[in-house]
């Protein structure tokens, strides 16, 4: 990058810490409507890739938690007949640097509980993910009219209770959530 883009950047960077400063942050959750079989199939595909991330990085972390990771387009995993590469598809970079984040959070908390004398053991492989941020409005997720669109998905989902979001809000990161029986697309946004 450039030195004028790292100053522009950084000016957007604090513009946005001073506007938060009079800001209340709120958040709202919607659940996915009128979802098709082949719309939860692709849903399940994004949770299952994320899950796939997530025990890649966890089976090697010393050598695969690094600032690229976000690159890496096959994974390999583990099945009963032994080991095969399975591509993602769904998952953006955005999605996986923070999956990679959450790693570095978790191992950061293991430390601090280590440092306190408590006994920890290491990071251990997940049965499911189930919530992927979503961290970039206009980027990884966007709202239009009365659906949502998520990056990577082609199709548009349809959520109800727009309304309740008020017109001088500013809506910045948000999470798919994946409950029993639904998705919920939880978005943050700030008040003036």
């Amino acid at each position: 990058m450039n030195a004028e883009k790292i100053q522009k950047i950084k000016q957007t960077l604090r513009a946005t810490r001073e506007r938060r400063k009079t800001q209340i942050p709120k958040v709202f959750q919607f659940k996915l409507q009128n979802l098709s079989e082949k719309d939860k199939k692709e849903l399940d595909r994004l949770f299952l890739e994320a899950k796939w991330f997530y025990n890649y990085i966890v089976a090697d972390i010393q050598n695969r938690l690094n600032d690229s990771i976000w690159k890496v387009r096959e994974v390999e995993i583990k099945t009963p007949t032994g080991t095969e590469l399975r591509e993602i598809k769904q998952l953006s970079s955005q999605m996986k640097q923070r999956l990679a984040g959450r790693i570095k959070n978790n191992l950061l908390s293991l430390k601090k509980a280590k440092e306190k004398g408590l006994k920890v053991g290491k990071l251990s492989f997940k049965t499911e993910v189930k919530s992927i941020l979503l961290p970039q409005y206009g980027n990884t997720h966007q709202i239009d009219k009365n659906r949502v669109k998520i990056q990577k998905l082609k199709k548009k989902f349809r959520i109800l209770g727009l309304h309740q979001i008020p017109k001088n809000a500013e809506i910045t990161e948000a999470q798919l959530l994946k409950k029993t029986f639904w998705l919920l697309y939880s978005c943050v946004l700030f008040l003036t």
